[in-house]
């Protein structure tokens, strides 16, 4: 299934209320140099467009970053950590073929990146948790944005997304955080179109409301579904996410049925 995402305007650097405040007309030709709320509203994407060229990745944890808990046995690719993570049911941490693999090693090494989580993980002052934030969220772009941000390698919750890695966030409504987390990025500095984030998931009834932000999506662990919860629907990821799947392509895609 292939839904084309709508195009959103894009975030930018500069504070909450600057984009609202240019697009209902307000102050007109004051928020962007040489007018005088420059120094407030100068960095917003609507001042440079042409400077809005970054891109987010963003992914959900169970059985994206993770796959189902110790199973290298069905799931030889993956890797299996000393932590505790607490999903479904609870077990040892097993990496990904992706995670194992790294992130960095995908084109998302050159891009910003997120997590948008239903559950929390092992809990935000878990080992576990700062595993995710200290060894897999990296590459070339997250770490030089790391070494300016230190502050970025927090906890967020659900809406109230005060960093990038967002946990507690209800299935079906994940799109809403990873749009705040892209203009969170802008307002740090990370100009990023809606048409340039891309989702990464494996519960399928995740994917396609990310459309309705414009927003790119796409189911992943396709190849290995869990056929033993939920009634047997396939409804969520084995393995987790590979390599292979993290693709840089538009709209919102479901693994083939």
């Amino acid at each position: 299934t292939f839904l084309a995402p709508t195009p959103s305007p894009a975030g930018g650097e500069c504070k909450d209320w600057c984009e609202a405040d240019f697009k209902g007309g307000n102050n007109k030709g004051r928020h962007c140099a040489p007018g005088n709320m420059a120094p407030l509203c100068g960095g917003c994407s609507f001042c440079n467009a042409s400077s809005c060229n970054a891109c987010l990745c963003v992914f959900d944890i169970d059985r994206t970053l993770t796959g189902a808990q110790g199973r290298t046995d069905t799931c030889p690719r993956n890797k299996v950590l000393q932590f505790h993570d607490d999903a479904y049911g609870g077990g040892k941490a097993t990496l990904s073929a992706l995670t194992a693999t790294g992130i960095d090693k995908t084109f998302c090494n050159g891009c910003y990146l997120g997590i948008t989580s239903a559950g929390g993980g092992s809990g935000a002052d878990s080992e576990w948790n700062k595993y995710l934030l200290d060894h897999v969220m990296k590459g070339d772009v997250q770490d030089s944005f790391t070494k300016k941000h230190p502050h970025v390698k927090t906890w967020s919750y659900g809406t109230n997304v005060n960093s990038p890695f967002v946990l507690y966030q209800r299935n079906k409504a994940k799109q809403d955080s990873v749009e705040l987390i892209r203009r969170w990025y802008g307002h740090h500095g990370a100009c990023v179109r809606n048409s340039e984030v891309y989702f990464y998931g494996d519960r399928t009834e995740n994917i396609e409301p990310f459309a309705w932000k414009g927003l790119n999506s796409r189911e992943i662990s396709c190849g290995s579904r869990d056929r033993q919860r939920y009634g047997g629907s396939g409804l969520i990821g084995y393995c987790g996410a590979t390599p292979g799947e993290i693709q840089k392509v538009k709209g919102n895609i479901l693994c083939a049925r």
